[in-house]
């Protein structure tokens, strides 16, 4: 026996405010009427009452009052569309987002509700849920995007668009999965009903204008194979067929003139108003029967819980998810057809999910921990393409991108750890623990590609850090009193970090090297703290978006500041530039759009709409990430090969603004010399030479100021004078070496064996040259 009353007594303190027990009558609990709606003092409420639906006619006649119970929900969200699932005794009904409540997942001894999960609609507008317990999907439809949605609510995270063309305001939607069949109604300009067939994507009107003025509520007999409808405006209730024949309306009536909703069981009709705090019953033959008084407002929605709504249908999507990578429809009992989340596609087996080949060129990363994944975006056409087919990148916010390794680095909001993955997803590795036990939120990460030295900032301990990721290694380089850091961006030409502070609400940058005492504010007095900005360093301009719902730019020396745009509803999560548009994603705007550089015009970039969209980062071949400029190059190369030993020396070397830095090393045979060619400095010094082995699989080594540096391999670029002693902090080989712009000797450390001797060898001298063995 499914004992619905238990689930929820079991469960329901905190939310029940009253509670009627009819203790001399024998009660149902496992069949209830369910509706929402509003208390006097405006509270939302969900409201039950238990027993045979067919009984309360005579109860009522009788003066039994049944069993009811009522639960105050959240006082800042309206209460909208609801519908229930039998197994599990599961409701699920619409407050800012589809919620459910179940007792499956929660200790019978506790008396507080189990919250179970949210499903991503995040509109402004569900008007109507549906539940297919058979393929285990719910159904909603969204006035505000115009679309009809299905998600799995096994809760994997898969969900997509059903239909989204040729809607204008669709409001209730029902599934009968014995055939396939979807239904929805819209009141726009396209008023009417219509008929989706999941199995083949055939899509007919059943019925439109001028038939309805406003169809809304809609209901399926099952038993009957009828379709119910409410016209509100009409003051009529109709049914038809599934294929839209057999048509017939009940005479308008005034009492219908304010019904907002219906519910159907057996031979009862259930009507809810919007303007009274009565529920009629009728029967089939339109006759009335009686009425149930309920405290509150008015009817919002309704619902029958009965396992006759839910009735035992043979599928194969009962049996490991009838194959399929994500998504099962029922076609019938031994037919079913698979479908993929949002970005990904179906493969030629028709069962897998895969994503398409990964653009190489002018594209957007977005992280959307509602979607558990990163999707990559093309900013030509907007297509959407899912980096993983697993929805393996739990929850990821935060995010940098390193295109020289095509490595990914993201913060994971749930796990509270930074995770590094290759672009294709099948590659992951955590980095080294840096949150905080009490509590950490890492809103931003920029990666130095050259340093390989990640930047990241903790927001709620209120920090800056570096982590080394040669080693692992990390240091806080901005840590002050009065200061709350949350985005930051790195201008790896001139060594400098940005960063925005939320609780001065300014915009300012240093040396990355000493963040506390180079800091210099550039942008001060926002409206409210920059929750993300980027820098067009080619016009020296920045962009940035506050909590205030502005986007405004500057000068990079903060003048000829500027407002580009404003919604006081946007919740601005990401910012990205390329050099005609500006784009943005909002958490609560679904879509990613752009803005015209040039005439502010704002514009939908993606069609798709995510869950809840957070960085967004943009990348060309031209313009690495956010359009960073080059210093004039040369560059020169030497080789040449001594015949008796058998070595090649190949020379490469880079001159970028004066500093010297080896770019490329080519092995032919042997051992290959590797040699510096000294820039012009200000303090002239020898010329050192390494010799690395090609029999070794080679990284890049970056040779730094050991002298008063707590995390070495940090600061490459940094001069270094005669005195002074730089040594390899990774005992590795190396495929080239990137060196400061000055220095005088090397040495090696103990791990290499040098000339034939293990120990360290003294330092390099001028004109003798050290084989690493």
């Amino acid at each position: 026996m499914n004992d619905f009353r238990h689930r929820f007594i079991t469960s329901t303190v905190l939310l029940m405010t009253y509670m009627f027990l009819d203790k001399g009558a024998a009660q149902d609990f496992t069949k209830a009427l369910i509706w929402t709606t509003y208390s006097s003092a405006g509270q939302p409420q969900l409201k039950l009452l238990y027993g045979n639906p067919v009984t309360y006619v005579p109860d009522i006649a009788n003066g039994r009052n049944g069993s009811y119970f009522q639960y105050n929900l959240p006082f800042y969200f309206g209460i909208g569309a609801l519908d229930m699932l039998y197994s599990g005794a599961y409701i699920y009904y619409y407050q800012n987002m589809i919620l459910t409540y179940s007792d499956q997942l929660i200790d019978p001894t506790k008396t507080q509700p189990s919250y179970v999960a949210d499903v991503p609609a995040f509109s402004n507008a569900v008007t109507g849920i549906s539940i297919d317990w058979v393929s285990s999907l719910i159904y909603w439809s969204d006035a505000s995007y115009q679309r009809i949605c299905m998600f799995e609510y096994t809760l994997r995270g898969f969900w997509r668009s059903v239909v989204d063309t040729n809607l204008t305001s669709p409001q209730d939607v029902v599934v009968y999965p014995q055939q396939s069949l979807l239904f929805w109604s819209d009141i726009g300009d396209k008023s009417g009903i219509e008929r989706f067939d999941l199995a083949t994507d055939d899509r007919r009107i059943l019925l439109s204008s001028p038939t309805f003025q406003r169809p809304t509520k809609l209901v399926v007999d099952f038993a009957n194979q009828r379709l119910f409808w409410l016209d509100a405006s009409a003051a009529t209730i109709g049914s038809m067929n599934f294929d839209g024949s057999g048509v017939s309306s009940w005479p308008p009536s005034s009492t219908f003139s304010s019904i907002s909703s219906f519910a159907l069981f057996q031979d009862y009709i259930f009507l809810g108003r919007n303007d009274t705090n009565v529920i009629y019953i009728y029967d089939r033959n339109q006759t009335y029967q009686a009425n149930i008084t309920q405290d509150g407002k008015g009817i919002v929605d309704m619902t029958v819980y009965s396992p006759e709504r839910n009735p035992s249908v043979s599928s194969p999507c009962n049996i490991g998810n009838g194959g399929c990578d994500h998504l099962c429809i029922t076609v019938n009992s031994t037919q079913r057809r698979c479908m993929c989340g949002m970005g990904l596609f179906l493969a030629s087996n028709e069962v897998d999910c895969v994503t398409k080949p990964m653009q190489v060129d002018k594209f957007l990363l977005l992280t959307d921990p509602g979607q558990i994944n990163i999707f990559q975006i093309s900013v030509d056409t907007g297509e959407v393409r899912a980096l993983t087919n697993k929805y393996e990148w739990p929850y990821p916010t935060a995010l940098a991108f390193d295109p020289s390794q095509n490595y990914l680095y993201y913060f994971d909001i749930k796990k509270l750890v930074i995770m590094r993955t290759s672009l294709d997803g099948t590659v992951s590795t955590a980095l080294p623990n840096v949150t905080n036990a009490l509590g950490s939120d890492i809103t931003s990460l920029a990666i130095d590609s050259e340093n390989q030295v990640l930047f990241y900032v903790d927001y709620i301990v209120q920090k800056i850090s570096a982590m080394n990721l040669l080693n692992g290694s990390s240091v806080t380089i901005y840590s002050r009193a009065g200061s709350r850091p949350r985005t930051v961006v790195l201008d790896t030409s001139n060594r400098l970090l940005y960063w925005s502070d939320c609780e001065k609400n300014t915009i300012e940058r240093g040396s990355k090297s000493d963040l506390n005492t180079s800091r210099t504010v550039i942008v001060a007095n926002l409206n409210a703290c920059a929750m993300t900005f980027a820098i067009d360093f080619q016009n020296e301009t920045i962009f940035w978006a506050d909590a205030s719902g502005t986007i405004e730019k500057a000068m990079l020396d903060g003048t000829a500041r500027s407002v580009v745009y404003q919604d006081p509803n946007a919740a601005f999560t990401g910012l990205a530039l390329d050099a005609q548009f500006i784009y943005i994603a909002a958490s609560n705007k679904r879509q990613i759009q752009k803005i015209d550089r040039n005439t502010n015009q704002l514009s939908n970039l993606t069609k798709i709409l995510f869950t809840r969209p957070f960085a967004l980062l943009y990348y060309s071949a031209d313009s690495s990430p956010a359009a960073t400029t080059s210093s004039p190059t040369s560059t020169s190369t030497t080789t040449s090969r001594d015949n008796n030993t058998g070595v090649t020396t190949i020379i490469v070397a880079s001159v970028i603004s004066g500093a010297v830095v080896l770019t490329a090393v080519v092995v032919t045979v042997g051992v290959v010399v590797v040699k510096r060619r000294r820039a012009a400095s200000r303090n002239p010094v020898n010329n050192p030479v390494v010799i690395i082995d090609n029999s070794r699989t080679y990284e890049t080594l970056t040779l730094d100021h050991q002298r008063n540096n707590p995390n070495p391999q940090m600061f490459a670029n940094e001069s270094y004078y005669d005195d002074e002693i730089i040594s390899d902090a990774r005992p590795h080989s190396y495929e080239s070496i990137k060196c400061p712009s000055e220095y005088s000797t090397i040495k090696c450390p103990s791990e290499y064996s040098i000339g034939g001797q293990t120990a360290d060898p003294p330092p390099y001298e001028e004109g003798n040259e050290y084989a690493i063995a």
